[in-house]
């Protein structure tokens, strides 16, 4: 049997579940979540391989209406819409609990309309509805899509939309995650594996642990602080009996350094207890975890910063 290959676009609005789902599809956790929107930044690669497949997952910053915002959003925009021409299958998500907005409706007419990649409709969180209603979610979802596309050519999208509409899934659920990769299977391509059959993402390990901290920034300090931290690792160094690594967390304002230290200390001190329970699960060994926070106005707004703090490159720059 020839080996197969195949990129698969995880997209949809802030908080629709990607990450959620691309964890759960790859049976390990490399991608942050949170209950907040806008968790992540980058595009993340996941890679699973089974048998002679090799599933490319593309976790993205979720897609939203960057007008009058930071650079920084409108990047993660450009990021979340630059993976359709690199996909041979894309997922657009909508998080049942939410329903269908006006925003999924401009966003999955412009992909239609202007690519003719696989399509793929995922109804996420379906555990959070009751068994009785999950029925009467979808049609409604379902409805939504229909009138969406409605002048959009038949012809066309009957070559592109491709399972159930819409595919209900729930990340919590391992069976229903098998069946979707199982789904997925048919639709890649035949070609060379691109990563070592045991890699779990293209993300460096200094990435990830970066990562892991910043979502206990946002776990410990829910709506308290804006979404204008990052986390840069300055030191990461493995030693034979435990890793050490010392980071900063990057905040915009000397009051949000403020509320990230909290009184005696006591904030930053969780936020590191937190995240070092996390890296040592991740990493399978002893972590000594050293946190800084730092100060530095405008940079969500400077092009290199945000390529230093955040790892996230604008598609369209060349940087």
């Amino acid at each position: 049997m020839s080996r197969k290959c195949g990129y698969i676009a995880l997209l949809g609005r802030p908080n629709a579940g990607k990450s959620t789902l691309l964890n759960a599809c790859l049976e390990a956790k490399i991608s942050v979540v949170s209950a907040k929107p806008q968790t992540t930044r980058n595009k993340i690669i996941g890679i699973y391989t089974k048998d002679e497949t090799q599933f490319l997952f593309l976790d993205t910053p979720g897609m939203h209406k960057s007008d009058n915002m930071h650079k920084i959003n409108k990047t993660m925009n450009r990021v979340a819409w630059s993976v359709i021409n690199d996909s041979d299958v894309v997922c657009y998500l909508v998080d049942v609990t939410r329903g269908w907005h006006l925003d999924d409706s401009d966003y999955v007419r412009s992909m239609l309309e202007k690519s003719d990649k696989k399509f793929c409709l995922i109804a996420t969180k379906i555990d959070k509805v009751k068994k009785d209603d999950v029925a009467l979610v979808m049609q409604k979802i379902r409805h939504s899509f229909n009138e969406c596309i409605e002048h959009i050519d038949y012809d066309r999208l009957k070559n592109i939309i491709i399972g159930d509409v819409p595919m209900g899934i729930s990340g919590k659920r391992p069976e229903e995650t098998r069946e979707f990769k199982a789904f997925l299977d048919a639709y890649m391509p035949e070609g060379p594996w691109l990563y070592p059959e045991d890699d779990l993402t293209d993300m460096p390990q200094q990435f990830i642990c970066g990562e892991m901290i910043r979502e206990q920034v946002f776990r410990q300090l829910g709506e308290e602080l804006p979404y204008s931290c990052a986390v840069k690792i300055d030191i990461f160094k493995h030693e034979p009996k435990i890793t050490r690594i010392s980071a900063t967390v990057i905040v915009l304002k000397e009051t949000h350094k403020r509320m990230v230290i909290g009184a005696g200390g006591s904030r930053i001190k969780e936020i590191g207890t937190r995240a070092r329970e996390a890296l040592e699960k991740h990493l399978d060994r002893k972590v000594f975890l050293e946190l800084f926070v730092k100060v530095q106005e405008g940079w969500m707004d400077n092009e290199s910063l945000i390529a230093e703090y955040a790892s996230l490159k604008d598609p369209t720059s060349g940087i």
